[in-house]
């Protein structure tokens, strides 16, 4: 029986070589390597021949077999009848393929077994390196059969090529230094952003340095590097590493453009479904661990493109809304998308082949930390431009008080000197400079007060009044009333008609406010944009409700006649009505009226609401 399995063994080994790849003594390189395979879970090259196996061949070069959880063997055949030894490096180019046992019988040597696959801790490798290499010296005038035994938790891909050591090395060296190129360059962008970060202080430049180290890390996971030079002896981490590394990337990267570069106020009926996947892969991310390796992986892809999808829709919606930097957004989110697909593809079966020669990962996830790092320094560089615009008109503005100071002190100097000469001449000369000095301050304080569009008062007038009026109540006990308006639906006038129209349609709901104001302390102010605050000291809340309601229905009643258009409006209003307790803090009666009138909009619109403690 013993002698019946050997010679088994020996037909097998030395006969299917007669049908082997013929290798002449100027071998290079064999990138389409012809061989066979077949499903077997046997647990050796003795059991895998006894079971008399029916192989299958494969003239491609790489096997495709999707999820599969047996042992897949393959069987390459090679023969050298030139007069030198060959060696060879037979290259599995996938790495990240769980096990791989190579078992090798040269003529007239016995079988030697090596173990790979990135299961097994780095030194165990027959070579150190970052690839699946397995080392073959063919003799002279021989041949040879080579046996992979490969188990893999996901999609089986298996790219095999078979190479001359020297050409190998010329071929990875040039990739390493494309490579090294590109890595460093993606490093150097993390980098930069740290030490912009440094400089100015803004957060967002050092989340965006955190997200592309961590892009950095999955891709040298991807292509090996991580293996061999990080974490080459934790086998639990290299398995888990792409799920990991993937989807928190993508938890990050999403979360990061949305509250950093997408205006979130504008995207209020997207916010819940994208709080939702977000939420839901949250929860995926800090359960990675606990599933099985092939369950983890595909559930952080599967989850990391539904999110960036999500997000990819929002980026296209702004786009067509002609958001600022709206062409980075939709390049950023195209980018994550086609990178998270095209490695889905490969994990689902759908795609095969070395990962080393179609870099489209690579490329997209490059692509995406350059835009990711110039979109950020455009907006550092748009806020640095308001902000030194915002410090040169107050610097204007200074310039013009000093000018007018120092004209005021020369007519005051030269109404002194000429004083002994006449004295009524010059005196009524100086009344007459000081009243005109006196109207152009009243000019300039009644330009500071009042608002350019609607010409009442403006929001910085207001903030100072109502510090007054606040201290007025405390110090006499009497009840301060402030009534927030608001133009139900304004952005949908301006959608509609247009920005003039929407100004106009402003200015003549000042103007119907203003009418209805008949005491001379009411005040009536624009707050900012369709919104505005009526100021009512000694008045209580009964007093706001009744003038707030009078309002309200006159302009319900109200058409306003703007060309061929003609225009109806209502308004929601909020009231807060109290004596001031603490003087300090004069904004608790517009934060109050501000949540009155939020809740009239939650109620419906056209009515007003007076805020009442819970």
């Amino acid at each position: 029986m013993i002698l019946l399995r050997l010679l088994t063994l020996y037909l097998c080994l030395f006969i299917s070589p007669l049908i082997a790849l013929e290798l002449q003594g100027d071998f290079k390189k064999q990138s389409e390597l012809p061989f066979k395979y077949v499903v077997n879970n046997s647990q050796n090259v003795e059991q895998l021949l006894a079971s008399s196996p029916n192989w299958k061949n494969n003239t491609s070069g790489v096997l495709n077999l999707g999820p599969i959880t047996d042992y897949v063997w393959l069987k390459i055949s090679l023969n050298n009848p030139s007069q030198i030894e060959l060696p060879l490096l037979l290259s599995i180019d996938n790495n990240l393929l769980d096990k791989i046992s190579a078992f090798i019988q040269l003529h007239n040597r016995s079988l030697l077994t090596l173990d790979l696959g990135d299961s097994l801790p780095l030194m165990q490798r027959p070579i150190k390196h970052e690839a699946q290499l397995v080392p073959v010296d063919l003799p002279a005038q021989s041949s040879g059969v080579i046996y992979l035994q490969i188990q893999h938790h996901g999609a089986l891909n298996i790219p095999l090529s078979l190479w001359h050591p020297i050409e190998y090395l010329k071929y990875k060296s040039k990739f390493n230094l494309i490579y090294g190129i590109l890595a460093g360059f993606m490093l150097a962008m993390a980098l930069s952003n740290f030490t912009v970060y440094s400089f100015t202080r803004k957060k967002y430049f050092l989340s965006a340095g955190f997200i592309i180290t961590i892009i950095w890390l999955l891709n040298v996971h991807l292509y090996g590097f991580s293996y061999r030079y990080i974490y080459g002896n934790w086998q639990w981490l290299q398995q888990y590493a792409q799920p990991i590394l993937v989807l928190y990337s993508c938890l990050l990267f999403t979360s990061f453009i949305s509250q950093t570069l997408l205006n979130s106020t504008q995207l209020t009926s997207y916010q819940k479904p994208l709080k939702w996947l977000w939420s839901i892969a949250t929860l995926l991310a800090l359960s990675l661990l606990f599933m099985p390796i092939e369950v983890a992986l595909l559930s952080a892809y599967i989850f990391s493109l539904i999110l960036a999808l999500g997000y990819w829709i929002v980026a296209l919606i702004r786009y067509r809304q002609g958001a600022t930097l709206r062409y980075a957004h939709v390049s950023l989110f195209s980018a994550l998308v086609i990178a998270i697909a095209y490695q889905l593809c490969f994990e689902l079966g759908l795609l095969s082949g070395a990962l080393l020669d179609r870099p489209i990962t690579y490329l997209c996830y490059l692509l995406t930390s350059i835009v990711l790092t110039y979109s950020l320094m455009r907006k550092y560089v748009s806020e640095r431009d308001s902000k030194i615009q915002a410090q040169q008109a107050k610097l204007a503005q200074s310039k013009a008080a000093d000018a007018l100071l120092k004209e005021r002190l020369h007519l005051q100097e030269q109404a002194q000197e000429d004083l002994e000469s006449s004295i009524d001449e010059r005196t009524f000369e100086l009344q007459v400079t000081l009243r005109e000095l006196e109207e152009k301050n009243r000019a300039l304080e009644k330009l500071n007060m009042e608002d350019a569009l609607t010409k009442v008062k403006n929001r910085r007038y207001f903030d100072k009044r109502v510090m007054m009026e606040v201290r007025r109540s405390r110090r006499e006990q009497t009840i301060l009333s402030v009534v927030m308006l608001d133009i139900d639906h304004f952005k949908r006038i301006n959608d509609t008609y247009g920005h003039l129209v929407g100004d106009q349609a402003i200015c003549a709901v000042a103007e119907q406010i203003q009418q209805h104001l008949k005491r001379p302390h009411d005040e009536v102010f624009r707050y900012g944009g369709e919104e505005f605050v009526l100021l009512l000291p000694n008045t209580n809340a009964e007093g706001a409700i009744e003038l707030a309601q009078l309002i309200r229905s006159d302009l319900e009643k109200f058409q306003l006649t703007v060309g061929e258009h003609t225009l109806t409006m209502t308004i929601s209003a909020g009231i807060h009505s109290a004596i001031a307790r603490n003087s300090k803090n004069p904004t608790l009666f517009t934060d109050f009226a501000d949540k009155a009138l939020y809740q009239a909009k939650q109620q419906g619109r056209n009515r007003v609401v007076v805020y009442e403690h819970s």
